[in-house]
């Protein structure tokens, strides 16, 4: 017997999130759906869409300002090697007192390994060269003024990614909260739909749901469409079949195999094959897959590969 279980998948529930107040708007009148009605469920579904979209542009500004952040560093990289080199010509190559002071790290003049120790030892060098303006150099590029830009550089970078991993966390809290809340009133949809319709009651299928006298295992495709791409490559489509969390993608090629076999398992109602031998006839069939099992095939598909 099928449970309507929502799914896992974010974009597949924002799907069935529509289907279910498409069905609502259409037919809750008739069959006297009073608490979870189109004007319940599509806000909160508009929440999480708007929600996950928030998110994603969060995503991508912490993404940019981890890359300026980055970018920062490795100008802190270019200058600690110079201030490096100059420093050598008076300390020596061995790590000494001198080191020490200049503000290197860990006993060592290796580059420091994280990005807090390097943005410690800009400063540091920033401190150290204005007080010895003697050990600066402008051709190599090693002077307090830079390194003071450079620490003002690093020091906006950090602030900045801390605020956008900051925000990016909120934006994810609020996402889930909202998702929270549309599984809820989709859940509340159902179990309402239950009271109202029978379990063979074909209005089931206008939500985008399952009949509950369905059977749990998904059905198959009802088309399978092969067209031509590049050389050995083959596009396939086919239509999104009810249940189905998954799909798996079958072929065989006349003349060499025996019988089809599973190629690819993809989410969505299409998939590109590649790397098929060109001139080569390949018949293409799909199955539907979820977690109670897998349909029968769908329709035969045959095409000549590019």
């Amino acid at each position: 017997m099928a449970s309507n279980a929502l799914p896992d998948k974010r974009d597949r529930l924002f799907a069935l999130g529509d289907d279910m107040c498409d069905g609502a708007h259409t037919h809750e009148v008739a069959i006297g759906l009073k608490q979870n009605t189109e004007a319940v469920v599509r806000p909160a579904l508009e929440a999480a869409r708007a929600a996950e979209s928030t998110f994603g542009a969060c995503q991508v500004l912490r993404k940019t300002a981890n890359a300026a952040h980055n970018a920062a560093d490795n100008s802190a990289k270019v200058f600690i090697t110079n201030a490096k080199k100059r420093l050598s010509k008076f300390f020596g190559d061995a790590y000494s007192t001198e080191w020490g002071a200049a503000g290197w790290p860990n006993n060592s003049t290796a580059m420091p390994s994280t990005q807090a120790e390097r943005f410690s030892l800009i400063n540091s060098l920033k401190l150290y060269f204005t007080a010895n303006p003697a050990h600066e150099s402008v051709d190599m590029e090693v002077t307090a003024a830079l390194a003071t830009t450079l620490h003002t550089t690093i020091s906006n970078a950090r602030t900045a990614l801390d605020q956008k991993v900051t925000e990016s966390g909120q934006a994810k809290a609020a996402r889930d909260a909202a998702e929270t809340n549309l599984r809820k009133r989709l859940r509340g949809m159902i179990t309402e739909l239950e009271t109202l319709l029978s379990a063979e009651d074909p209005l089931w299928h206008a939500f985008g749901l399952s009949r509950p006298a369905d059977e749990e295992t998904p059905e198959a495709p009802s088309f399978t469409t092969a067209t031509p791409g590049a050389a050995g490559i083959v596009h396939v489509d086919w239509d999104d079949a009810l249940r189905a969390d998954h799909y798996r993608v079958w072929i065989m090629i006349v003349g060499t195999d025996n019988d089809f076999r599973a190629v690819e398992t993809v989410t969505d109602s299409d998939a590109t094959l590649a790397g098929l031998p060109s001139g080569s006839t390949v018949k293409i069939q799909v199955t539907s897959v979820n977690g109670a099992g897998e349909s029968g095939a769908g329709p035969i598909a045959q095409i000549i590969v590019p």
